[in-house]
């Protein structure tokens, strides 16, 4: 009960004329509105995807050299225990199977 004391202290007859109007003008207002939001929205949308594609493509470039440039240097790290102690098949050890890497990628 305090929520409709709340509103009736403050309701003038020029408030609830506001009221009435806006309701009944929100069926026509609220299409016609969406018409000119709805372009804008889209517009605002495809700028910031543009901007985040291409600031992403450096930054993805970046990690994927990085990735690449540590995959090989752990595999230089593990080849260099194996060269410098022998090889294992010459003392009947089994035969570990090649890595393979991903090729650096080009700009």
């Amino acid at each position: 009960m305090a929520l409709l004391d709340d509103l009736s202290k403050g309701m003038t007859p020029t408030n609830l004329a506001l009221g009435v109007g806006a309701a009944l003008l929100a069926p026509v207002v609220v299409p016609a509105l969406s018409s000119v939001l709805r372009p804008a929205a889209k517009a605002v949308l495809r700028t910031g995807i543009t901007v985040y594609r291409s600031a992403m493509e450096p930054i993805s470039a970046s990690v994927g050299n990085l990735v690449t440039e540590a995959q090989m240097e752990l595999a230089t790290a593990s080849a260099l225990p194996a060269t410098a102690t022998g090889s294992a098949d010459a003392e009947g050890g089994h035969r570990s199977r090649p890595q393979r890497h991903r090729p650096a990628a080009q700009h």
